[in-house]
């Protein structure tokens, strides 16, 4: 028989066990392990692709291996993350389901923003940890942001937190981003956030806008990004994360930035000069240049190089999931491993998910009732080649044919008036393929951005507004020489401005000719005539996005410097359209009804379809067989 001291010493000894069991394994208790197994996952960029990357009526979430073309999509992203979420907490690991901003603006999705956001709906049914925001987030302005999040929480219920470290608010000097402030003021956006592990161990988060995204932001003002991680915004952006490790105690740093990442030889973006001048960041989950990181991109800091930044992207339109796991440790990350999954007709789609989709489509389809149009309706059929938006700087047929379908809504038939189109390359979004049938849904993706700061309109339709401005010969002619440069560099390729109405001839950044085709020659095949360096002014429509952009300080800086001047005029000639007049130049769709009833590219381009026919027609759209072409012919 033992003895009684025996007993109990055997069961403090059992219990103490126990007890630095507990500490190690959970219950937020001391960091008695070494390192916690951590399972990060990154979307970014979904630009709200529920349904997504391929023609829509090919989009068949619930079958699997059929060889669709579609890839992406709400249901088969949210399928994956459920398999990875679900195993890796099995196996004990913390989850986190990030997403580092612009999971707006790019479908048709985009018509529910005021009334159940499709993106953040669909955030919210996976419940994300964290989110940040994008530039195209501001394509709303700040008081139609602040709408969108709003109906977010009251409709939806939507209450996954949103970084944004480095944006900065106007205070008490306007009432534009009223709104903005006072979900920051409610917690909804936040500067930092800290997830602690059930180790103890604490993950703090910063979500950032870089410059480069903050400069394609024409909607964002007054708000304003403090993204010179080199210059001026160094301390500002460092003392954040200091604050993380030296007030907050975090172990590691982690940021969701809407900067970007060009992976290569020598990599590129604006994460890379953010790794290099701030220091403490373990971690960057990357957006905004839509490119998949292959691997980890590590990337030292220049004052102490032994402090390594570590990044990775997942790319866009939900068409890859990016998994990092690592360990965190006391003092940082081990053992990152990147895993990208290809989001693909491999998956079978989530059904709640692919049922929340098929509701959303519903709800769009009652939007767009008053235009006669549902998003699976048959616009055009595309021929046996494929239009795809320009890899580099240049002619480019579907460039080509947005900009006629604007000529062709603003040409003053009446008055027999020559008018110019043009469009902008970075506005340019999904492709159409050889032998699509292309639904609305498909137009509407191909220019998609945008939406207009009128407070004068009857609809809540996405969509940049169309303009009727006016240039001189001298300023076309300025145009084709800025177009020039631009293919000669390689540099500012989103502002490449495609033309219609104007064939010229070019070499070198230099332009020896400019032509004018017939005033109803909307599809640039006919004769052309000379287009004099003078004062004669010329209707030029364009959407609200370029005339913001060649409104913008660094623009006017850069044709200054390139010596060359492009103003945007009123039809007196002399007054300059500038932001607090430029609403009084947009077009209108029906001046027969009071009011400005505005015109947008998409709307520009259902028109257009209706004037070229059942089919796309290869001359002069397919660049590799057709004769016609505009630059250097």
């Amino acid at each position: 028989m033992k003895s009684i001291k025996f007993i109990v010493g055997i069961l403090l000894i059992s219990f103490m066990a126990l007890f630095l069991i507990a500490c190690a394994g959970g219950g937020g208790g001391g960091q008695i392990s070494s390192s916690y197994p951590v399972t990060l996952l990154q979307t970014t960029d979904m630009h709200s692709h529920a349904s997504g990357v391929g023609p829509f009526l090919s989009y068949t979430p619930m079958i699997t291996g059929n060889g669709t073309v579609i890839t992406g999509g709400f249901a088969r992203l949210a399928a994956k993350i459920k398999e990875i979420r679900t195993a890796k907490n099995d196996s004990g690991s913390a989850v986190i389901l990030v997403d580092s901003g612009d999971y707006t603006m790019g479908t048709v999705y985009d018509f529910l923003w005021d009334t159940g956001p499709a993106s953040l709906k669909f955030i919210q049914a996976m419940d994300y940890d964290l989110i940040t925001l994008g530039n195209h987030e501001f394509d709303y302005g700040p008081a139609k942001l602040a709408t969108m999040i709003n109906k977010s929480k009251t409709v939806l219920g939507f209450n996954i937190p949103i970084i944004a470290s480095n944006t900065v608010f106007d205070g008490a000097t306007g009432t534009a981003d009223d709104g903005l402030e006072t979900l920051k003021a409610n917690g909804s956006i936040i500067t930092t956030f800290v997830k602690t592990l059930p180790s103890g161990f604490k993950i703090g988060f910063i979500g950032l806008m870089g410059e480069d995204a903050a400069n394609d932001s024409p909607n964002a003002p007054p708000v304003t990004f403090r993204y010179d991680y080199a210059g001026a915004d160094k301390a500002y952006v460092q003392g954040i994360v200091d604050d993380l490790r030296n007030n907050q105690k975090v172990n590691v740093v982690i940021a969701l930035s809407h900067s970007g990442i060009i992976p290569g030889t020598v990599p590129a973006g604006d994460d890379v000069t953010l790794a290099q001048n701030i220091t403490g960041i373990d971690i960057i989950a990357s957006g905004h240049v839509h490119i998949m990181t292959p691997e980890i991109i590590d990337i030292p800091n220049t004052a102490t190089p032994t402090n390594i930044t570590h990044i990775f992207c997942s790319g866009a339109y939900t068409t890859n999931l990016a998994q990092l796991d690592f360990n965190v440790t006391e003092n940082g990350v081990t053992g990152l491993v990147l895993t990208n999954h290809p989001i693909d007709d491999s998956i079978l789609g989530d059904s709640v998910i692919n049922d929340m989709v098929t509701a959303m489509n519903t709800q769009i389809n009652i939007i767009l009732s008053p235009l006669g149009i549902k998003i699976a309706d048959v616009e055009a059929t595309m021929g046996a080649f494929p239009l795809s938006g320009p890899s580099s700087p240049g002619e480019n047929g579907l460039g080509n044919m947005l900009a006629d379908s604007l000529r062709y809504a603003g040409t003053d038939t009446a008055l027999s008036t020559f008018t110019i189109g043009a469009f902008a390359t970075g506005v340019i979004r999904d492709p159409l393929i050889a032998n699509q049938s292309v639904t609305f849904a498909d137009l509407f993706r191909v220019v998609p951005l945008g939406i207009t700061t009128a407070t004068d309109q009857g609809n809540s339709y996405p969509g940049y507004p169309l303009l009727k401005v006016y240039i001189t010969g001298n300023e076309i002619w300025q145009m084709c020489k800025f177009n020039a440069l631009i293919m000669l560099t390689g540099l500012y390729t989103d502002d490449f401005v495609h033309l219609s109405g104007i064939q010229y001839t070019e070499s070198a950044g230099a332009v020896s000719s400019v032509n004018m085709y017939a005033w109803n020659d909307y599809k640039c095949t006919g004769a052309t005539t000379a287009v004099a360096k003078d004062s004669t002014l010329y209707p030029l429509i364009v959407d609200s996005y370029v005339v913001n952009m060649l409104l913008s300080p660094s623009i006017q800086s850069l044709l200054a410097a390139l010596g060359i001047s492009v103003h945007p005029k009123l039809s007196d000639g002399t007054t300059l359209v500038s932001a607090s007049n430029m609403l009084d130049t947009r077009l209108d769709k029906d001046p027969g009804t009071a009011g400005i009833q505005e015109y947008y590219a998409w709307s520009a381009l259902l028109d257009y379809f209706t004037y070229l026919g059942a089919a796309i027609p290869a001359d002069p759209y397919n660049l590799l067989t057709t004769t016609h072409k505009r630059i250097n012919p």
